[in-house]
């Protein structure tokens, strides 16, 4: 009886934990995931995250957070989506990965007046004060590479301390930077690539918190996957990049 009991247990925690609803956590990050004039969460990456989850048949709850809380709490709980999330090998174990939901190509960028400057690769750019974001990928690539970045909470600090020249160089990807130079009013002419960093120019994800049911991930897998077969993950790239 105590083992049938504790069976009908285990089968009635897997059950809630599949029927609840998925919180959905995401920052500030334009054009892949912002809020809109009227505070509505949009975006390439938003776009298809919701639409992945409509066709999934998967009931859901969308937050925007400073990045390192949602970063938490997407390995805290069960049945947590976080996007647009880059892979790295120190991630690969922390969640449950679904696909690359949006291109990203990411540079060292630093301002074009000054000339002095003169990071050429990742050895050279160690010479000068880096910005970055805080568990942001970006940041664990330049502490891997053996960087002690200013750490802060968005990019839109980043680009005001570049502009400030309280840094050197920031990393972020060419779509993000003029979208985010374009909504803090500041031009993006002023500042170019200066070192492009390979190892994370290879798309954005969404993942699940390891404890969410793979079912679920499935779920939103094999809809990710007919998006991209029917061509809507191209016409919601090309609505925002157009």
């Amino acid at each position: 009886m105590t083992k049938m009991l504790v069976v009908a247990l285990a089968v009635l925690a897997a059950f809630s934990a599949y029927a609840q609803k998925i919180t959905v956590v995401t920052e500030e990050y334009p054009p892949y995931n912002f809020q809109d004039a009227n505070k509505k969460i949009t975006g390439i990456s938003t776009d298809v995250v919701e639409e992945v989850l409509k066709r999934a048949k998967l009931d859901y709850q969308l937050g925007m957070y400073p990045w390192a809380r949602a970063y938490q709490m997407a390995q805290d709980g069960p049945n947590v989506l976080i996007y647009s999330i880059g892979r790295s090998e120190k991630r690969e174990t922390l969640f449950k990965w679904v696909d690359v939901i949006a291109p990203y190509d990411v540079y060292l960028y630093r301002l074009k007046s000054r000339t002095n400057v003169t990071a050429s690769d990742i050895a050279s750019a160690k010479s000068f004060k880096i910005g970055a974001v805080r568990e942001d990928v970006r940041a664990q690539f330049l502490e891997k590479e053996g960087i002690k970045a200013d750490l802060v909470t968005d990019d839109s600090t980043n680009a005001k301390k570049l502009a400030a020249e309280r840094i050197d160089l920031f990393p972020i990807d060419e779509l993000g930077m003029v979208a985010l130079y374009k909504r803090e009013g500041l031009d993006p002419s002023t500042v170019v690539k200066a070192v492009k960093l390979e190892a994370l120019s290879a798309g954005l994800y969404m993942a699940f918190s390891k404890q969410t049911p793979d079912d679920v991930v499935n779920k939103a897998k094999a809809a990710l996957a007919d998006m991209k077969k029917d061509g809507t993950l191209d016409k919601i790239k090309a609505k925002y990049l157009k």
